[in-house]
């Protein structure tokens, strides 16, 4: 579909960024566990047990800004149905119906790796899943909730390149692929987080997330170059306030930058613990902030 007949949308970033934000960070959670339990040693689930404790209750919220920014949240049922001439319908030609749907899948897939590691840690007792759980072989809705999640993570950037907006326009195919590299950043670090958290933060599994984390990050920063160089003079709102303090200083400079020459200089020189939690969060009030900024200098 062309995007000069799409209408243009007036997107609230508390309610849109956040969903992009909270959506890509769940999907980038779980792809990361997936990929640890895929290829990882199997020893040790340590980072893939953190991931599937992160992934459900964040999608959880998802449905919250992305039902309020409807404007009337009765009709979300016609995100996944159509209702033309009295008969209901999938309509898999719009964007939002087959992000839903997909989303949905997701959901489905993160809350059967939810209960399989709630049960399998025994902290609680499910007897009816127990009982069939390992029926389903755990890496097969690993491998479809990671497809899934992999879709939702990039399909928030191209649900606004099919728009009518010149900035936004003008990035297609890079702010999907920025939004995928931006969530697995962000999920990296959630996970980190939580394995600070519950002192699991050692080990071959935690190297392993450390040395990708610093590769997304270095491909974070070659996407937002690429992306700056393709939107052209389309990008000018981005040099303008509020912008310069939200991308520049908030997205590249504290949540990209500066969380990166931490992680080189920490293999060296060890830091504290607070200096380590600091860098994570900054990671992912980056993330944040790349969305808000992408979203809102694009309606300008």
């Amino acid at each position: 579909m062309s995007p000069e007949i799409i209408q243009p949308p007036e997107w609230a970033w508390y309610y849109i960024a956040v969903y992009f934000f909270v959506a890509g960070t769940s999907a980038g959670a779980y792809f990361i566990g997936a990929m640890e339990e895929l290829f990882g040693s199997g020893g040790e689930r340590e980072v893939s047990r953190a991931a599937c404790y992160i992934a459900f209750p964040l999608l959880v919220l998802v449905p919250i800004p992305l039902i309020a920014d409807l404007g009337r949240p009765e009709r979300f049922w016609h995100l996944f149905i159509y209702n033309q001439g009295g008969y209901p319908y999938l309509n898999l030609v719009s964007p939002m119906s087959v992000g839903s749907w997909v989303l949905l899948i997701f959901s489905a897939c993160a809350l059967l790796s939810f209960l399989d590691n709630l049960v399998a840690d025994r902290v609680i007792s499910f007897p009816l899943f127990s009982r069939y759980y390992n029926r389903i072989p755990r890496r097969l809705y690993a491998v479809l909730g990671s497809l899934a999640g992999f879709f939702i993570a990039g399909y928030t950037g191209v649900l606004l390149n099919v728009t009518a907006r010149p900035f936004w326009a003008a990035t297609s195919p890079l702010m999907g692929a920025l939004f995928i590299v931006s969530g697995a950043s962000t999920g990296a670090a959630a996970i980190s987080l939580y394995l600070i958290w519950r002192r699991r933060n050692s080990g071959g599994e935690v190297e392993r997330l450390e040395a990708f984390d610093r590769v997304v990050m270095v491909s974070e920063l070659v996407l937002i170059a690429l992306l700056l160089v393709l939107a052209g003079r389309t990008a000018l709102p981005l040099m303008t306030l509020p912008f310069v303090a939200m991308f520049w200083l908030g997205t590249v400079a504290l949540g990209i930058v500066v969380p990166l020459w931490f992680k080189y200089r920490s293999r060296r020189h060890p830091f504290g613990d607070a200096p380590v939690l600091a860098h994570y969060l900054c990671i992912l009030a980056g993330g944040l902030l790349l969305r808000i900024s992408l979203l809102q200098a694009g309606q300008l």
